[in-house]
């Protein structure tokens, strides 16, 4: 790659594809999570299942289901230079969706609680990221603890139409939280946020952006940060996993499922020996 790339979200993001064997389906988003120091591909249930998630039905114009996945990765080509930066080469990755032919036995993680009743899916692709240069979400996030609130701002970091294919890189599409993050609409682990989104984005990460001014925090440890005069600080809202309403000129309110829910769902992952 030619151009610097240097954000942490750039390396915690990625780019899918759903394909049934080497038939390519849809495009999507997803990001990368760290659990007990294995690394999970969290996305969205409606992607890895190829079907709407209410009504079930096959979202894709061929009416075929995937078997397998393809992320995006980047795998360095040098060791960093005096600027801190390596040249980087774009990596596919492919992961089969089922442990078996017959697409019995999805080997994706569900909410333990919640099921697919929340859009959330989470791949262990631990063996599949070695020697890629990969961050994950709640790493690279600030480790302050600070409640969301509405008219917040934040931002969608995924892949909308395909755009990889112009520019490797995730694009960061502005969100305003429109509802209470405390309250759940129709009783679920939801938040609706105010933005103009497009096909694409399902499975991205959503960030809050928080602007601290003269004063300190409370971190993840429970302990307080220096005391500081002007801070931006990004926390990990929760995952996009679509709109209200099928058109364009509808009210545009996204569906963001909320953070805890990724964080139950790779602890559900069995243990390794």
């Amino acid at each position: 790659m030619s151009s610097s790339v240097s954000d942490p979200w750039t390396f915690a993001v990625a780019f899918i594809e759903m394909s049934f064997n080497d038939t390519k389906l849809a495009t999507g988003s997803s990001f990368f999570w760290e659990h007990n120091r294995r690394t999970f591909l969290v996305t969205n249930w409606h992607n890895v299942t190829g079907r709407d998630q209410q009504s079930r039905q096959p979202m894709s114009q061929t009416g075929g289901i995937p078997n397998n996945i393809t992320f995006s990765g980047y795998r360095p080509l040098s060791k960093p230079g005096a600027d801190g930066l390596s040249e980087l080469a774009i990596e596919r990755v492919r992961v089969n969706l089922y442990g078996d032919s017959d697409g019995q036995s999805p080997v994706w993680l569900e909410h333990p609680t919640y099921g697919d009743a929340v859009d959330i899916a989470a791949l262990d692709v631990t063996d599949k990221v070695a020697g890629l240069f990969v961050r994950h979400a709640n790493e690279v996030e600030s480790d302050a603890v600070i409640a969301s609130h509405a008219s917040q701002d934040a931002f969608i970091v995924g892949y909308p139409l395909g755009l990889i294919a112009k520019a490797p890189i995730p694009v960061w599409k502005r969100a305003t939280i429109a509802t209470e993050p405390a309250y759940e609409p129709d009783d679920m682990p939801k938040i609706y946020v105010d933005t103009a989104t497009r096909k694409g984005m399902s499975g991205s990460v959503v960030v809050a952006r928080h602007i601290v001014v003269m004063r300190s925090y409370t971190k993840k440890d429970g302990s307080e940060s220096e005391p500081m005069l002007y801070s931006t600080v990004n926390t990990v809202l929760g995952i996009y996993s679509g709109r209200l309403g099928a058109s364009n000129i509808e009210a545009q309110l996204g569906i963001v499922w909320k953070r805890h829910l990724i964080e139950e769902t790779v602890r559900g992952a069995p243990m390794r020996l």
